[in-house]
Parts: C-alpha cells; structure tokens; sequence
C-alpha cells in the first residue's frame, strides 16, 4: 500500500509499559489495531530498562499472520541501564504483534511510544 496514495490520519497515541516477570517466556507488547479503521502503526521508541543489577539478554518479535520474524535476538542489555532499540521508527502493519522475552527473570521494564495511523479518504 502506498501510504501517499491517500490521506491518512493518527487514530491515537499509545504508551505501552509491561514488567518481564518470566524468564525466556514470550510477552505480547503490543499487537497493531487492524479492522476498517486502521492500517499501520509506527513505533517511535522502544525503551528497555534493566533494574536489578543484571546483564540480560532478549529477544524481540513480530509475528505478521503466520510468519515470525526476529528484530532482535540475544540483544544485550547492561545492568543497571536503558537502551533504545529503535534508531529509527519502526512501521508495523495492522494485526501485527511484536513480543519480547528476557532470559532473566523479573528486571526487565519495556516501555514503547506508538502511533496508530487510521485510513482517510
């Protein structure tokens, strides 16, 4: 789809947070709104914080209809910091999901920015 073709407008803003309590289990961050509304989202920022002393490692998916792809895999993230792993924004269809697993449990915080772009006329 060509995203110049027609007007398109933002839906709505979303600050996603969630708590890696799990070790190398998947958690769903955020899955893009699909339907007669929608048709991408852009993910602005993609902070992942480390806050128990640790060196963690992680992976970062997303899974389009039955195809997982990897964003990341064995991405290391420093005790004690936060990384951006967006450099530059990342555009995901609608319905996509992007999943995240840590391989320690409990120290890992994700926080992203979302923009969900709706169809125009």
């Amino acid at each position: 789809m060509d995203i110049f073709a027609k007007g398109q407008f933002i839906q709505r803003t979303e600050n996603v947070h969630i708590n890696i309590t799990l070790a190398n289990t998947d958690y769903t961050v955020y899955t893009a709104p699909s339907g007669d509304d929608f048709n991408f989202s852009v993910i602005i920022s993609f902070l992942v914080c480390e806050h128990q002393g640790q060196q963690t490692s992680i992976d970062v998916t997303n899974t389009h209809g039955a195809t997982t792809y990897n964003l990341f895999n064995g991405k290391v993230i420093s005790a004690n910091s936060t990384t951006d792993l967006i450099v530059n924004p990342l555009i995901i269809h609608g319905g996509e999901i992007i999943k995240v697993q840590g391989n320690h449990a409990g120290n890992l915080d994700i926080h992203m920015s979302i923009i969900e772009y709706a169809k125009g006329d």
